[in-house]
C-alpha cells in the first residue's frame, strides 16, 4: 500500500471549476499560503468521503489566519508606500495654515520614495530638481573629503531638504543618505510650478513659509561662519 493511501488526501474544487488532487495536507497548506485555496474553497476528504469548505477544516484555520495577516500587512505597507495623509504633512510647520483638503491635494503633486538604511538618496553633483519632505526616518548630509566621510547634518522626520539647490537651479552640494528605513515625499520643481498655476490659494502660504525657512537657515549659516571667523581671529 502506498504512503499516499495511508495518509489522508484531499481534492480541491478550484475557482476554474476543475477538481485537483489528490494532494496531501502539506501541499494543501502551501496552497493556502499561496492564496490558491481560500476559506470558501470546497475540499473533498478521502478519509471522510465528504466535501466541506476549507475554512471548516481545523488543520487549515491557523494557516488562513497567517495568510490574512500577511495580506493585511502587505496591503498596509503598499498603502503607506504610495499614499500620504494630511496628518503626516501636519508635522511640517510650513503647512500649518492649510486645511486637510488642501494638504491632501498638495500630496498628490508629489511622489513617495522609500529608502533602506545606508541607501544614497542624492549624490553630490545631481541636478537640484526637487524638494524632499521627510515623512518618517532620518537622513544624513555628507561630503567625502580626502577619502573621509564627513557628516554635515542629520535631518529628522518633519523636516525638508533640497530646497536651496532647487530654487537656485544648481547641482547638489552634498550626498544625502538614509540613516534608517526612510520615507520621503519628493516634489519636483515642475510639480511646484503646477501647484502655483492650479492652486494659487494653496501655494501662496506654502511658498511664503518656505521662503521664511530658507531665510532662517541662511542666517544661521552666516552666524556660524561669523563665529568661526571670530574664533580664528581671537586665537591668532
Amino acid at each position: 500500500m502506498s504512503q499516499l493511501a495511508l495518509s489522508n488526501t484531499y481534492k480541491v474544487w478550484a475557482a476554474d471549476d476543475l477538481v485537483y488532487g489528490p494532494i496531501e495536507l502539506s501541499t494543501l497548506i502551501q496552497w493556502v499560503q499561496e492564496k490558491r485555496v481560500l476559506t470558501d474553497t470546497w475540499l473533498h476528504s478521502h478519509r471522510d468521503h465528504a466535501w466541506r469548505q476549507a475554512g471548516d477544516l481545523e488543520q487549515l484555520r491557523p494557516h488562513f489566519c497567517i495568510a490574512q495577516e500577511d495580506t493585511a500587512f502587505r496591503l498596509r505597507e503598499a498603502a503607506e508606500g504610495t499614499q500620504v495623509t494630511a496628518d503626516e504633512l501636519r508635522q511640517f510647520g510650513i503647512f500649518a495654515s492649510l486645511s486637510n483638503e488642501q494638504l491632501e491635494k498638495f500630496a498628490r503633486f508629489g511622489e513617495v520614495c522609500r529608502h533602506r538604511p545606508g541607501e544614497i538618496i542624492l549624490k553630490k553633483g545631481d541636478p537640484g530638481d526637487a524638494l524632499y519632505f521627510i515623512l518618517s526616518g532620518e537622513v544624513r548630509a555628507r561630503l567625502i573629503v580626502a577619502g573621509q566621510d564627513q557628516t554635515l547634518a542629520r535631518i529628522p522626520a518633519g523636516e525638508f531638504f533640497g530646497e536651496m539647490a532647487m530654487f537656485a537651479r544648481t547641482l547638489r552640494s552634498a550626498d544625502v543618505i538614509a540613516e534608517g528605513r526612510t520615507r520621503l515625499l519628493r516634489v519636483s520643481s515642475e510639480a511646484l510650478l503646477l501647484v502655483i498655476k492650479d492652486n494659487p490659494e494653496m501655494a501662496a502660504p506654502v511658498f511664503f513659509a518656505l521662503a521664511g525657512t530658507m531665510a532662517t537657515r541662511i542666517a544661521d549659516a552666516n552666524r556660524k561662519v561669523e563665529q568661526e571667523v571670530a574664533a580664528e581671529f581671537t586665537w591668532r
